[in-house]
């Protein structure tokens, strides 16, 4: 599903409108669709309409007009006085006064905070896609008014004070239960913090035609189930294991011979023809004694603490045996780790999905990445970033879609930014925003489980950046199933990896 900026938004409703239909017919359809949202709860019920001077207030009175038709109590509040478009004015003109309160915020601020207090809905229709900067203080009481009023909030396309574009909430926002989104979604209905002020976000037809949503290009997307069922069909009669490639994972150290194991069992799990595990001797009783299905490679260490050369000659010939290597899960950071490092990197001939702290080794010398000549997969999660971009977290978290865009253009490598709302960027500047998944996800093992998966995908011959957006998704989907059967505080990651199969049958039929 495409996503769409605000810019891309208003070329559709101008193409619409050279098509036949007039601005203020897509107006109307947008306020309609809007009310419709809670036409079953309209009669007898007290909904406050915030409405701003340009368009978005415009949908805001038309929802207020159907609304009241539907035998609900109607107050619209002007948050910056009577309407400055042409539009939204002919909108307003409309409202009949004798069955509508109209209230000005800048003049009746007491009057209004005692409607929001007495309301059951709350519709936001003050800024939308249009929004720029961050809300002004006098709006403030408002919004404190509507926050502790336990009214229910529909924003309409987007919460007052989230940037369209970014999902930047550069200062306060209204934050709503439900966003209805005119058309398509925007960027910000997905990327955090923006997703987190939106709530359930439902998308609906105003008058712009499939045609035009299908010809306009965009550079940020989403995916479904039905879409993953297209590469995760039954497999041919006539095939082998070396149809279904060899992933080689370079992961494990000691006290962290879990991450291997948890990334292991995820690739065997998404299908994989062969595994080869290359893990220090010290960690070979123990997972060869778990996992039976893995081919291992034996690792030494030198005195010096680094790969010895027979190791390094060996691990050579496993790379070049393989369809896709992935480094990093459980390795550390010891001198031992920075020559695997640095290794798998100037040698490999297949690509490699770098992952936890195969990233922190990378962000101490950036550099390594130029040596490589494949395809690379970073997936940090929000504080690996930072250690790569040399920030914060917090400043990941604020620029999320803007700073894993940048990276992996500037690097030329899919980066998969993890999360809440995880971002998958290639370096041609696509980008995937992912809609699965929830906060159970959040425990350690969870980040090698998706290592794992992915690294599985490009070994079985899937592109790397759509291995990564596919990945991310089904990763999110498994984590969801797990969460309704076992809860979000009780599901493991162990858990997401039986869940796998599962979701591959559904996908086979």
């Amino acid at each position: 599903m495409k996503v769409f900026e605000s810019g891309a938004m208003r070329a559709l409703e101008e193409k619409a409108v050279q098509a036949g239909t007039s601005y203020s017919e897509l107006m109307e359809n947008a306020g309609l669709a809007a009310a419709q949202i809670l036409r079953e709860k309209a009669a007898g019920a007290h909904f406050v309409i915030l409405c701003g001077k340009g368009n978005n207030g415009g949908d805001g009175y038309v929802a207020a007009r159907h609304l009241s038709s539907w035998g609900a109590q109607v107050c619209v509040v002007l948050i910056q006085g009577e309407p400055e478009t042409e539009l939204a004015n002919q909108m307003f003109l409309q409202i009949n006064r004798e069955q509508i309160q109209v209230l000005d915020w800048k003049k009746e601020p007491d009057e209004i905070k005692t409607q929001v207090y007495g309301a059951d809905y709350v519709l936001d229709a003050m800024y939308g896609i249009g929004f720029r900067g961050s809300l002004t203080e006098y709006l403030f009481p408002l919004l404190d008014a509507v926050e502790t009023s336990g009214a229910h909030v529909l924003a309409l396309d987007l919460p007052s004070g989230v940037a369209c574009n970014t999902g930047e909430v550069p200062g306060r926002s209204m934050k709503a239960a439900q966003t209805v989104s005119f058309t398509a979604l925007k960027p910000a209905h997905l990327i955090e913090p923006g997703r987190s002020f939106c709530g359930t976000v439902t998308v609906v037809p105003v008058g712009i035609s499939k045609e035009w949503l299908d010809k306009e290009t965009a550079s940020l997307f989403t995916i479904e189930e039905k879409d993953a069922s297209l590469l995760f069909k039954q497999r041919e009669q006539n095939t082998n294991k070396g149809t279904y490639g060899t992933l080689l994972s370079v992961c494990g150290s000691r006290g962290m011979a879990g991450a291997a194991m948890l990334a292991a069992r995820a690739a065997l799990r998404s299908g994989v023809g062969l595994l080869n595990m290359a893990i220090p001797a010290e960690l070979y009783p123990v997972v060869a004694g778990v996992l039976p299905e893995p081919v291992f490679t034996i690792l030494e260490h030198e005195r010096n603490g680094v790969i010895c050369k027979e190791d390094s000659a060996m691990l050579n010939q496993r790379m070049l045996s393989a369809s896709a290597v992935l480094l990093g899960c459980g390795i550390g950071t010891s001198a031992f780790a920075r020559s695997l490092l640095r290794r798998v990197a100037a040698c490999t001939s297949v690509p490699l999905v770098i992952d936890a702290d195969g990233i922190n080794l990378l962000a101490e010398n950036i550099d390594i990445l130029k040596t490589v000549r494949v395809p690379v997969v970073l997936t940090p999660h929000p504080g690996e970033m930072a250690r790569l971009l040399h920030s914060t977290t917090e400043q990941v978290q604020a620029h999320r879609l803007e700073y894993a865009k940048c990276f992996a253009q500037e690097h030329g490598v899919t980066l998969v930014l993890k999360g809440s709302g995880t971002i998958v960027a290639n370096a041609d500047g696509r980008v995937f925003v992912n809609t699965t998944g929830n906060p159970g996800m959040a425990k350690g093992g969870s980040g090698d489980v998706l290592a794992g998966i992915i690294a599985s995908f490009i070994a079985q011959g899937t592109p790397p950046y759509w291995a990564a957006v596919f990945g991310v998704f089904l990763h999110g989907l498994a984590g969801d199933r797990c969460a309704k059967r076992l809860s979000q505080r009780g599901m493991l990651p162990s858990d997401m990896i039986e869940e796998l199969p599962l979701l591959f049958s559904e996908f086979e039929q």
